[in-house]
């Protein structure tokens, strides 16, 4: 008996080997598919996402009643789309799946290993429209700048950078698959980001990003606005790794930036950033559904060549030009915030504070309530605030305690304030930049807070305050944002910051 009972273990532990074997080829045979000069890479971890959002049942994929509800109010998202046929589409539930971009034929590809290749055409046949069909010996279609191709039992899903003709699409391809060319495996620094022990991994080079954002025609728009963005995108930072790993109650999110010690990014952050501070949380409301929060050095600020730029373009608008901006910004010292939140009675409306930690307070509110009786504004002064009526709007501008604030609130503020809630107190206080955001979905409420202290690492928490497991709220969540009319508009109209920043010019020209 205790023979037997040994060889029994014997064989259990020689069966996980193997199966953690077969998992390890599938998963290297993907990536020896990788080029290694893409610009961005990320694994995904199929199957621990899948148990961990209890999507998986004795090995067959099912979509939960509340996750499919999501999906019902959004279905034309793409992470919707696939999350509906994944049930059919016969993929490997024991296998990674990787996306990657590059700046050469494919912008970006998704790889995703099949334990059913048949069930696979069937599924895409029908959500495309259209048949397979042999083109230089793989099985394809090639529909709207993208090519899927099911072959050796791998999809592989790419879209073109532009336009071009199908073979040669194909024929791209075909290299991918036939693995002879130098992988992301044998670059070092990528290899050892898609290795860690998380549910997602990323590499992404800023080169990559560039190319991505300069396709935008919403991007070239915002940059020309606010200058200030490319301070970010167009500095020297090689690149940026991402890690997130599902815990049972709580996501955590890692970055880091791989840049040189000397580098311009880092002198520049370096003479511009303060020390972060929580006080101005004593004036947002503690319903705003995000919050954005930099903490600056006004003085130095107003000395990069971008911000030199915005304020050139801003003394340049008439009338609104009279302003003295670069000497409302030089009072700051500490962090600068928006808050924002969802009208609850009318779409697409938002509420909206901005407040601002600044070494001469009563001047900066004083220097706003002056313009704003010059242009025939006439405020009330009521309980040390300057009020003021603008569409559906109440906006109040006033200072407490060394932070300068403006409200842009649609009803009486009668809930509390952010800065009795020891959480946000805490992550603003010790994060030089961070976000907080509160994504209501359905019956789950998800929370997201995100902090960068020093500029170079880091980390952030995905949790909610329900027994929803947090795999599957992390999907509702994603399943609910709303896409973006095309590839072109990266960042959709609907975007709150680009609606205040719009609003915001818009208002600056009808005064003209």
């Amino acid at each position: 008996m205790f023979y037997r009972m040994k060889e029994l273990r014997y064989c259990a532990v020689a069966l996980i080997a193997l199966l953690l074997s077969a998992c390890g080829s599938v998963n290297e045979s993907l990536e020896k598919m990788i080029p290694a000069d893409a610009t961005g890479v990320v694994s995904i971890d199929v199957p621990g996402i899948l148990t961990k959002a209890q999507l998986l049942n004795d090995g067959e994929v099912s979509i939960p009643a509340e996750l499919q509800e999501v999906i019902d109010g959004n279905d034309a998202a793409a992470l919707c789309k696939v999350l509906t046929d994944l049930p059919v589409l016969g993929i490997d539930t024991n296998s990674k799946a990787f996306a990657f971009f590059t700046l050469k034929t494919f912008g970006r590809v998704l790889l995703v290993a099949l334990n059913d290749e048949q069930a696979a055409r069937k599924t895409l046949s029908q959500r495309l429209g259209t048949d397979f069909a042999a083109v230089d010996g793989l099985d394809c279609i090639y529909q709207e700048d993208n090519l899927y191709v099911i072959n050796d039992k791998v999809l592989f899903v790419g879209t073109v950078n532009m336009p071009i003709e199908k073979e040669k699409a194909v024929r791209t391809a075909k290299g991918m698959f036939q693995r002879n060319t130098r992988s992301v495996l044998e670059v070092e620094e990528v290899n050892n980001c898609l290795l860690a022990d998380n549910e997602i991994n990323a590499y992404f080079q800023l080169e990559g990003i560039k190319a991505l954002l300069k396709r935008s025609s919403t991007y070239k728009d915002i940059a020309k606005r606010m200058p200030l963005i490319e301070v970010f995108t167009e500095s020297d930072i090689k690149a940026l790794t991402c890690a997130m790993k599902l815990n049972e109650d709580h996501a955590t999110l890692n970055t880091h930036f791989i840049v040189d010690e000397n580098s311009d990014y880092l002198k520049l952050m370096k003479a511009t950033i303060t020390k972060p501070d929580s006080e101005f949380l004593k004036v947002i409301p503690n319903t705003m559904n995000y919050v954005v929060a930099m903490s600056v050095n006004g003085q130095q600020f107003t000395q990069l060549a971008q911000i030199k730029q915005l304020l050139k373009t801003f003394g340049k608008i008439p009338i609104i030009g009279r302003i003295n901006l670069e000497q409302m910004l030089a009072t700051i010292d500490g962090p600068v915030a928006v808050a924002l939140s969802h009208d609850p009675y009318l779409e697409g409306e938002w509420n909206a504070v901005v407040a601002a930690s600044s070494s001469n307070p009563d001047e900066v509110v004083n220097t706003i309530a002056h313009f704003a009786q010059s242009m025939g504004q006439a405020p009330e002064l009521y309980d040390n605030e300057y009020v003021y009526q603008y569409d559906n709007k109440m906006i109040k501008v006033g200072a407490n305690d060394g932070v300068v604030y403006m409200k842009m609130l649609n009803y009486e503020q009668t809930e509390g304030y952010a800065g009795d809630d020891a959480v946000m107190k805490d992550l603003f206080g010790n994060n030089a930049v961070a976000v907080s955001a509160h994504m209501p979905v359905g019956k789950t409420d998800a929370y997201f807070h995100y902090g960068l202290s020093d500029m170079i690492d880091g980390s952030g928490k995905f949790f909610t305050k329900d027994k929803t497991p947090v795999a599957l709220a992390l999907l509702k969540v994603l399943c609910s944002i709303k896409p973006a009319q095309a590839f072109d508009d990266m960042f959709d109209d609907s975007d709150p910051a680009v609606s205040v920043i719009g609003a915001a010019i818009d208002g600056f020209h009808e005064l003209n």
